[in-house]
């Protein structure tokens, strides 16, 4: 259990992560929890630290109001966050109920507990089906639990009745080139809606061959040892369409842009194993033969609206990745990982 009230995000991300509102109008069932649900409930105490078990501030209030302002603090305090939403789970009002399931939700999201952040927004839909908050909470849980196809689905289902929201979209898009990576231009038309709808965060991604996306690298390779000044001997660097969908079953961020592998951590007990990612590598002696670099080029494309961009974030990507496994300052930062999942969504308002 982490010390801090803080899951510690990429600091490039997104800050955006409020949430909607509700539709106050809709006449709520009183939906019961079953016996298994309640079990997951009791359960989500054990996550929160008794520092942040507050009980004077989590049942002040017993309204929406006091969740929202809970729900604006979500990402920088989920700790205080989830332990105010479990107080209110067995509220009289299935308003306040449905607010608690989807604050519990983004929590748990936040502290990396997937599945219970999908059971958590599949408890919401079953008091407010047509909620945009709690499909959005479903369907960020679906994706870091690498349930692509239920991902994209649950998208389907929001977009129908919330349009304008970009980071949906762009989301939506990025499933899709899971789904098919040999056929990017599938996602395309995804990802211009994002990008009409909010230019200043989402591109439409350009997109390269296999062999032109290699030579790009193997030309960051060649200016990555010329700034080295021979220092260094030449990493061995693969390119890969996308993560393996096990490893993001594990826990790896399906948006990652490249990951380092240590041999010498085969077996390893750390949480980062063979990957190793920025984790795995120690001292400068961890870079071992057999030690590989992989960028991800779906990934890294996503982000770049040009192949200048691309050529640039390519550069930017084996530094992180090289600095990240010799434990040494960036050379070169690459661009921000937007990712749509951690964004915002609109209230639960068709016209939204």
């Amino acid at each position: 259990m982490r010390a801090q009230d803080q899951p510690t995000p990429a600091q490039s991300h997104p800050s955006h992560h409020t949430g909607p509102g509700h539709a106050s109008s809709v006449q709520l069932p009183d939906a019961q929890f079953d016996d298994s649900l309640t079990e997951r409930f009791i359960h989500w105490l054990d996550y929160v630290p008794s520092s942040h078990r507050d009980a004077t501030q989590a049942v002040e209030g017993h309204t929406v109001a006091s969740l929202d302002a809970h729900e604006r603090t979500c990402r920088r305090h989920p700790f205080s966050a989830l332990w105010a939403a479990h107080r209110h789970l067995e509220s009289g009002s299935a308003e306040v109920r449905l607010h608690a399931l989807v604050l519990a939700s983004e929590a748990l999201w936040w502290l990396d507990h997937f599945q219970d952040a999908r059971l958590a927004a599949e408890a919401a839909l079953e008091i407010h089906p047509d909620s945009a908050q709690a499909q959005w909470r479903r369907a960020v849980a679906l994706y870091r639990e690498a349930d692509i196809t239920r991902t994209k689905e649950q998208l389907d289902a929001l977009l129908e009745h919330v349009n304008r929201f970009a980071p949906a979209w762009n989301l939506r898009g990025q499933v899709k080139i899971w789904l098919d990576p040999e056929r990017p231009e599938g996602a395309e038309a995804d990802f211009a809606a994002a990008a009409e709808l909010d230019p200043r965060s989402w591109v439409v991604p350009v997109r390269l061959s296999s062999e032109a996306f290699s030579q790009l690298v193997d030309s960051a390779v060649d200016d990555f040892l010329e700034s080295e000044q021979g220092q260094i001997q030449a990493p061995n660097v693969v390119v890969e369409l996308l993560p393996s969908r096990s490893d993001i079953a594990k826990g790896e961020d399906p948006d990652v842009r490249g990951a380092y592998f240590n041999p010498d951590n085969l077996g390893s007990s750390t949480p980062f194993g063979a990957l190793g990612g920025a984790f795995a590598a120690g001292a400068r002696g961890d870079i071992i033969p057999g030690s590989r670099f992989t960028l991800f080029q779906r990934n890294i494309e996503n982000l770049c609206p040009d192949a200048d961009t691309l050529s640039v974030e390519i550069q930017a990507s084996l530094s992180e990745e090289w600095a990240s496994a010799m434990r040494v300052d960036l050379h070169a930062t690459g661009g921000a990982e937007h990712h749509s999942e951690q964004a915002a969504v609109p209230d639960d308002d068709p016209e939204s």
